[in-house]
C-alpha cells in the first residue's frame, strides 16, 4: 500500500482484512505498473518475483480511480484500492434474512458499473461472522453470512467463474476504551481481483 501511494500520490481509504497478503501484493503490482521507465518497471516486477506481462496490469491506478469515483460518496466502504468492507448487523430484525445479501449484490453491481469497460477482473468475497453474542442481540454467524453472500453474488449477475465466496475466521469484537464491547463486528470483505486468479468456493 505504501508503494502504491508513493507512486500514484493517491490516498485511498480501503480495508481488506481477510487477505492482507494478497491485497499488499496487488498494491505493489499496481505501483510497478505505474512506473513509466521500462527498465525501472521491469526491475520493480523482478523485485516482487512476479511477471511483468500485460495480464497482471488489470488492477492499475486507473482501475482504482474508477472504483474511487463510483464510491466517492460511500468512501467508508473502501479499505484499499480494490477492497470493500461491508459492515452488516444481524440485529436488524426486520431485514435480517436479506440485508447482507442486498449489500453484497449492490456493491458488486456498482463495481461492475465502474469497470464496465473491462472484463479482466473478478471478485473474492470473504465473510466473517460474529465471534461473540449478547443476550440482547442476535448477530450473524459465519454460516448465515456465507449463505447470504452467495445469494447476493448470484443476484449480481456476475458469471460464476468470476467470483468466489468463502467463510473466514469469526470477527474480533470492537471494544470501547474501557474494554466493553462496542460492536461484535460481523462483516463481509469484497475484493476486486485479477480475472483468472485461483478462486475457491
Amino acid at each position: 500500500m505504501r508503494a502504491y501511494t508513493a507512486v500514484t500520490g493517491a490516498v485511498l481509504v480501503l480495508a481488506f482484512t481477510g487477505t492482507p497478503g494478497h491485497a499488499g501484493l496487488r498494491d505493489d503490482i499496481a505501483a510497478c505498473s505505474a512506473i513509466a521507465d521500462d527498465g525501472e518497471r521491469l526491475s520493480c516486477f523482478d523485485a516482487l518475483g512476479v511477471s511483468a506481462k500485460a495480464d497482471v496490469t488489470t488492477l492499475t491506478p486507473a482501475t482504482a480511480d474508477s472504483l474511487k469515483n463510483e464510491f466517492r460518496f460511500d468512501s467508508r466502504l473502501m479499505t484499499g484500492p480494490f477492497t470493500f468492507n461491508l459492515a452488516v448487523s444481524g440485529n436488524l430484525k426486520i431485514s435480517r434474512p436479506t440485508a447482507a445479501a442486498r449489500e453484497v449484490e449492490n456493491v458488486v453491481r456498482r463495481i461492475g458499473k465502474a469497470l464496465a469497460d473491462s472484463t479482466d477482473w473478478g471478485i473474492v468475497v470473504t465473510v466473517h461472522g460474529a465471534q461473540i453474542t449478547f443476550s440482547r442481540g442476535n448477530p450473524y454467524t459465519g454460516s448465515e453470512l456465507l449463505a447470504q453472500a452467495r445469494t447476493g453474488m448470484a443476484r449480481s449477475a456476475l458469471a460464476e467463474d468470476r467470483y468466489s465466496v468463502t467463510q473466514g475466521a469469526d470477527a474480533t469484537p470492537v471494544l470501547w476504551d474501557d474494554g466493553r464491547v462496542r460492536s461484535v463486528n460481523e462483516h463481509i470483505i469484497v475484493e476486486v481481483t485479477e480475472r483468472g486468479a485461483a478462486l475457491t468456493r
